[in-house]
C-alpha cells in the first residue's frame, strides 16, 4: 500500500465492516424512525379516531382495520429501512476502517504508506489530508535524516584526521569541530514537538 495508490472501484464483502460503529447507528436511526412513526402516527390516529366519533361512530370499526393494516406496513418498512441503515453506515465504515489500518501502519514508522480509499466512498477530503499530513512528515523526517547523515560524515572526516600523537592545537581544533556538529545535531528532529 505504499506510494500513491489510485483510488479503486470494487465491493467489500463484508457488510459490517465495523459492527459495533454499524449496529449503533442502526439502532440510532431506527429508535428515530420509530419514535416519529408512534408520535406521527398516534396524532393521525387520534384526530382520525376523534372526526369519525363525532361524525359518523360506525366507522370505528373501519378506522381499527386500517391501523391495524398501517401497523404492519409500519414493521415491513422498519425492516427495509434496517437493511438499507446498514448498507448506508457501511460507506462511511468502511473508510473509518481504513483510517485505522493505516494509522496502525503509519505509527510503526511507515511513512510510504498513504490511505487508498474506494471510488465513491465517503470521506475522501480526510483521505487527501491524512495523506498529506504523512508526505510532510516523510519530508520533515527525510530533512533530519540528511543532516545526520552529513554530521556523520563530517565526524568520519574529523575521526579520519585525528592524528596518532595529536598536539594541544590539534586537539583544540577538533574540540572546535566537535562542538560545531553538537550545535547541528540540536536541529535534528527539531521540527517535532514531542
Amino acid at each position: 500500500m505504499g506510494g500513491d495508490a489510485p483510488t479503486q472501484k470494487f465491493q467489500r464483502r463484508t457488510v459490517l465492516v465495523k459492527q459495533h460503529l454499524q449496529v449503533k447507528y442502526a439502532l440510532v436511526v431506527f429508535a428515530a424512525v420509530v419514535f416519529t412513526a408512534m408520535i406521527v402516527g398516534g396524532d393521525v390516529y387520534y384526530t382520525m379516531a376523534r372526526f369519525v366519533k363525532e361524525t359518523d361512530p360506525s366507522l370505528m370499526p373501519l378506522l381499527s382495520d386500517a391501523m391495524r393494516m398501517d401497523l404492519v406496513k409500519l414493521v415491513i418498512f422498519l425492516g427495509i429501512m434496517g437493511i438499507v441503515t446498514l448498507f448506508v453506515s457501511h460507506r462511511w465504515a468502511g473508510p473509518i476502517y481504513r483510517f485505522e489500518r493505516s494509522a496502525e501502519i503509519v505509527s510503526t514508522g511507515d511513512l510510504t504508506h498513504r490511505v487508498s480509499l474506494r471510488t465513491g466512498d465517503d470521506l475522501m477530503e480526510l483521505q487527501d489530508e491524512f495523506n498529506a499530513m504523512i508526505t510532510s512528515l516523510q519530508r520533515l523526517v527525510q530533512k533530519d535524516r540528511t543532516l545526520v547523515e552529513r554530521l556523520q560524515v563530517r565526524l568520519d572526516e574529523a575521526l579520519k584526521r585525528l592524528p596518532e600523537t595529536a598536539g594541544a592545537a590539534d586537539l583544540e581544533r577538533l574540540k572546535g569541530e566537535l562542538r560545531e556538529l553538537k550545535d547541528e545535531l540540536k536541529h535534528a528532529t527539531s521540527a517535532f514537538k514531542v
